[in-house]
């Protein structure tokens, strides 16, 4: 990696997003269509206001069936009684359907600037413990996404193999069934 290399130069460009008030079940399809881990949230002006995770999904359906462990989906279905005479799995399938983004997504959001430099970039995926950083221009608005996958492969000097990042797919402006999407 030459030491003058910026976040521009390593992340995805075009980035599968959602906007804020789209159900958690629209969610789950773009991720598993997608074969990422994660979306960045963004309003009507594209301004970045949370992300969601396979993990803040996984917590909404552990709140939605009273079980507070979050020790993983294998778990929730095999270990769970049912609640209120529904199975399990009708009782997931009725929260993605009914769970706006909103109320499921980790509202703090670490970004950086496309200019940064990709060890900036590093420190801050470190430091917080997060797999991904949004990257936002000058005003704030969602320009790319760095994934640690996209660092290790710059440390590396290998190419970019897409895998593990975010990649590009139709959903990449914040549509919905809401219509445009307020800032939050």
């Amino acid at each position: 990696m030459a030491a003058g290399t910026r976040v521009a130069d390593v992340m995805t460009k075009t980035v599968v997003s959602i906007g804020p008030d789209s159900r958690l079940d629209e969610a789950a399809r773009l991720l598993r269509s997608h074969h990422i881990s994660g979306l960045p949230v963004v309003g009507a002006t594209h301004h970045v206001v949370g992300l969601l995770s396979e993990r803040d999904i996984v917590k909404a359906l552990h709140r939605a069936t009273g079980i507070d462990s979050d020790r993983g989906l294998l778990d929730l279905l095999l270990e769970s009684a049912p609640v209120k005479g529904e199975s399990i799995l009708e009782v997931c399938r009725r929260q993605l359907k009914n769970t706006r983004v909103r109320d499921a997504m980790t509202p703090e959001v670490v970004t950086v600037g496309p200019q940064a430099p990709i060890a900036e970039a590093a420190g801050l995926l470190r430091e917080h413990g997060v797999k991904r950083l949004p990257i936002v221009d000058a005003q704030g608005r969602l320009v790319g996404i760095l994934s640690r996958a996209d660092v290790t492969q710059a440390v590396s000097g290998k190419g970019r193999t897409r895998r593990g990042g975010l990649r590009p797919g139709p959903s990449a402006a914040p549509t919905g069934p809401s219509g445009p999407f307020e800032d939050a």
